[in-house]
């Protein structure tokens, strides 16, 4: 089903390939969203099941035969999996896989409920009805591609393409958030902390559509609720339990998964 021409010595790409409802494997031809960022996606992917264990090499032109493309494109995935603190790009030697621990994980997303939850407060003395609107719209976004992604784990659509897009739409919210707040160095400390541990691993986690509306729907429905209503006791309560969610999912599956082994 997958990359078959890494090694998978590790149990945790044996489980990957045996993964079910997953949809297109990571190598099959990008469809159209941004070329570079449906590369990088895949290749991520790749990486979180195993089959590039850490220290491992990503050679270029492999990558180009795998995905049909020409090295632009390659190179651009590999620029922005580096700014994700993927991959580490050495001039002259190429791509390796850099991983984080299992404590860096806990610490960032810690640090992140606090920060977040604290924009959520900030924002919601000063939100303003075109944001409210704003963020109405991004949710209305997500749930189509909530729905795409069920029809896709019944082997009808796009998974890179739908993960892709989910990823931009909530990061939209959260950005529509953080312009609302009206800070712009906690904005920045933010997204560099979201750029330590990528957000859209998150999005490979969820085991069910369920828990994806639990996550993503609900919770920012409550969010945006407490943020229309001025209520910034309750969004930042909100907004630090999402987080907080979002970070329990995702240690729940790269534990199953053997990532930290």
């Amino acid at each position: 089903m997958y990359y078959h021409h890494v090694r998978t010595a590790s149990t945790r790409s044996q489980r990957a390939e045996s993964e079910p409802g997953r949809g297109q494997t990571w190598a099959d031809p990008p469809v159209a969203t941004s070329l570079a960022d449906e590369i990088a996606f895949r290749v991520e992917s790749a990486i979180v099941e195993g089959l590039y264990p850490p220290g491992s090499r990503l050679p270029q032109d492999e990558l180009c035969d795998r995905f049909g493309v020409s090295r632009t494109p390659v190179r651009e995935a590999l620029r922005k999996l580096q700014a994700r603190n993927v991959v580490v790009v050495i001039p002259n030697k190429g791509a390796t896989v850099r991983l984080p621990t299992r404590k860096e994980l806990m610490d960032v997303y810690d640090v992140r409920s606090e920060l977040e939850g604290f924009a959520c407060e900030l924002a919601a003395e000063r939100v303003s009805s075109t944001a409210i609107r704003e963020l109405d719209e991004a949710q209305r976004r997500f749930v189509r591609l909530v729905e795409g992604l069920e029809q896709d784990r019944s082997g009808e659509g796009d998974s890179a393409a739908i993960h892709v897009q989910l990823n931009h739409a909530n990061d939209d919210f959260h950005r529509i958030i953080h312009q609302a707040a009206g800070n712009d160095r906690l904005s920045q400390l933010t997204e560099d902390l979201g750029s330590l541990f990528p957000k859209d691993y998150v999005w490979r986690a969820v085991q069910d559509s369920d828990e994806m509306r639990s996550l993503n729907v609900e919770e920012h429905g409550r969010i945006r609720s407490a943020l229309a209503v001025a209520d910034g006791e309750t969004a930042r309560r909100e907004m630090r339990s999402h987080i907080g969610h979002a970070r329990t999912v995702l240690l729940r599956y790269l534990d199953h998964l053997g990532f930290w082994a």
